[in-house]
């Protein structure tokens, strides 16, 4: 069986999409406290609700890439300048 071997640039690269989904969810968790005129220790004591919900953004933004992968891998756009253009 061989080896799978991920590069660092793509862990960095999916490290950094998942700390911009628990930004989101962070911002959604404040939104909903300013929102619903609740308690600001929501933001500490909803911490395992936030990071379920980045998860979720997660999953979503990786539907997303692959979706974009197939269709520009279908449509032959590599999104690379062409020689000659």
């Amino acid at each position: 069986m061989r080896d799978l071997i991920i590069p660092g640039n793509r862990i960095k690269t999916e490290l950094k999409f998942l700390l911009y989904c628990y930004i989101a969810a962070n911002i959604a968790n404040i939104y909903a406290i300013i929102r619903y005129n609740t308690e600001w220790i929501e933001l500490i004591t909803w911490q395992r609700f936030v990071i379920f919900i980045a998860f979720i953004f997660y999953a979503i933004t990786i539907v997303l890439r692959i979706l974009i992968w197939s269709i520009k891998k279908l449509t032959g756009a590599s999104g690379k300048a062409q020689p000659g253009n």
